[in-house]
């Protein structure tokens, strides 16, 4: 699975940076290095867990995904989540 350095999330519109939903405190998560615990693909849930703690993410069903070398961006129903793809890690 590859590993994701969240970089920004942002408000569906694509300009505006998100900080909080019911869910998450994305202040808090940004930055940090993820694992996909399964492969990212639209239509599905996106799931990770952040390297350093124990704490699994899953957002809303992927309606697309943007990839331009290290940059990797998912857009789920109400966010837009920008990464940068540090490599792949063996399970």
């Amino acid at each position: 699975m590859r590993l994701l350095k969240l970089l920004q999330i942002y408000e569906v519109d694509g300009i505006t940076p998100k900080h909080q939903s019911e869910r998450f405190n994305f202040d808090e998560i940004q930055g940090q290095t993820f694992r996909e615990i399964s492969p990212t693909e639209v239509g599905r849930p996106m799931t990770l867990t952040a390297v350093h703690v124990d704490s699994p993410i899953k957002t809303t069903r992927v309606q697309a995904i943007d990839q331009e070398g290290v940059d990797f961006r998912v857009l789920t129903r109400n966010t837009i989540y920008h990464f940068e793809i540090y490599g792949k890690k063996d399970l």
